[in-house]
């Protein structure tokens, strides 16, 4: 070999380690970013009639793609949960009294303050107490329907934002995707483009579930987990329109992709991944569920104290309670005196006199309230619950399926939150930053960069000393 061919060699190798150690160094500081796929410098080696010339001829971005579906799937799934969950505590909250827990509480004071008030049907006072009973067992249910009302709301003002925040991202994706594609077939190297996209298919597949296609050129196509096309060489339009509010019996909006409904009532093709699934289910499932509990427990009790003819010739009419459902359940102001109504109604009649001989001492009426809060009666199968239960059974079966809903979504949550991470650590291990491997590259890169140059001063003497010969 002449020194020209050497000296050639040593100078191309000083050129290759300089780019190895910037490729290491820019891992290095890529280490705390799980975006950053770690980069490997491919060296290569040309021999011809000038000598040997060493070079970077590419860099190879880590890629393990059935890790990289893994953290999609688990992260589409774990936000999908974990939504669900955080609404389903926001209707009481994670330490409060669960849905009706307070309702069974209530009848049973209603219950005692009769029995009372039955024992000495005389005393205003007692009868007094019977209204707060009933006032404050009103204000239980109108507040949890409330409560279940605000929550569907929530979902719904929920699947708003996560449609605006697709469209934002399909919209910049396009534009990404473009210049990727049109990069690789110039050849250029996009590996950080690459990793720009990754992030944005992660951050969209915690809104909807999604199914990723890769094509040549680093092109993608992606598709709901319900095979609805979202992107395809351009991005796809997802709608929605939002509802202001949700008292019972109102059915939300659906969401559509390209016109296909993917969440909401009756959707079509409806996707199972991503917050939206989650935000679905509470508003148009659970939501709805609870709102029919309530308002069948409104109904129940409007029924319990209704009053009937005793002639049965009138129509049954509204007693103490009156409503058509929970939202609008209310005491009947003709015995409420803040109202200007009068207490010994409840005990003598309202629309019907019962106490047609005006005894004081009358308790008929107020024993068949007692009789009628336990009496066993029919529920709509909708609630959820047993459908043949009394009052207060319904009312304590209903908080108890809202703690045991709540407790399953809960666990649930964790178990796919925990699923993400553990696919986050496969991934991470397996295309991301090690800093102990990177550092002993880096040692052994500089080693051989310091080689290489001490080769060029060596042939740069041989060659002081030939020029010397010479003269």
């Amino acid at each position: 070999m002449s020194l020209t061919s050497a000296m050639l060699t040593a100078q191309s190798s000083v050129q290759a380690r300089a780019a190895e150690i910037a490729i290491t160094t820019q891992n290095v500081n890529g280490a705390n970013n799980p975006a950053y796929s770690r980069q490997t410098a491919v060296v290569s080696n040309l021999v011809n009639s000038s000598g040997s010339v060493v070079y970077v001829s590419n860099v190879s971005r880590a890629v393990n793609q059935a890790a990289s579906t893994a953290v999609l799937n688990t992260g589409s799934v774990a936000t999908a949960t974990g939504s669900y969950a955080t609404l389903l505590d926001t209707v009481c909250g994670p330490n409060s009294t669960p849905l009706m827990g307070e309702v069974a509480t209530s009848i049973s004071k209603l219950e005692s303050d009769l029995q009372a008030w039955a024992n000495d049907p005389s005393s205003l006072a007692l009868g007094q107490t019977v209204v707060d009973s009933s006032k404050a067992l009103v204000t239980k249910i109108n507040n949890d329907a409330q409560s279940v009302a605000e929550a569907r709301k929530r979902a719904d003002e929920s699947m708003a934002a996560a449609v605006d925040n697709i469209n934002t991202i399909l919209s910049d994706f396009e534009k990404l995707n473009t210049d990727i594609v049109r990069k690789t077939a110039l050849g250029e190297n996009v590996n950080h483009l690459l990793d720009e996209r990754d992030e944005m298919l992660r951050v969209l597949s915690e809104e909807i579930g999604i199914e990723v296609m890769h094509r040549d050129n680093n092109d993608v196509a992606i598709y709901t987990d319900s095979g609805v096309t979202l992107f395809e060489k351009t991005a796809r339009e997802v709608t929605f329109d939002s509802t202001a509010t949700f008292p019972s019996g109102t059915t939300g909006n659906a969401i559509f992709v390209d016109g296909i409904s993917v969440a909401g009532p009756n959707a079509k093709k409806p996707v199972s991944g991503g917050a939206i699934a989650g935000y679905a289910k509470m508003r148009d499932e659970t939501g709805v569920t609870m709102q029919s509990q309530l308002d069948e427990m409104a109904k129940a009790l409007v029924a319990a104290f209704k009053e009937v003819d005793p002639a049965g010739v009138g129509a049954d009419m509204d007693g103490l309670f009156t409503g058509t459902d929970a939202a609008s359940l209310s005491i009947n102001a003709a015995v409420d005196p803040s109202l200007g109504g009068d207490i010994n109604k409840i005990r003598d009649g309202i629309n019907y006199d019962y106490n047609t001989g005006d005894l004081a001492g009358f308790s008929d009426r107020l024993n068949l309230f007692i009789t009628e809060i336990n009496a066993p009666r029919t529920f709509d199968a909708s609630a959820g619950v047993t459908t043949q239960s009394s009052l207060k059974d319904f009312a304590v079966n209903s908080a108890s399926w809202y703690s045991a809903e709540r407790q399953r979504a809960t666990e649930l949550a964790v178990l796919d939150a925990s699923a993400y991470t553990s696919a986050t650590t496969t991934m991470s291990n397996s295309t991301g930053v090690h800093l102990d491997t990177e550092l002993s590259r880096m040692l052994a890169i500089e080693s051989a960069y310091s080689a290489s140059a001490q080769l060029m001063t060596i042939i740069d003497n041989m060659f002081e000393e030939l020029l010397t010969v010479a003269r």
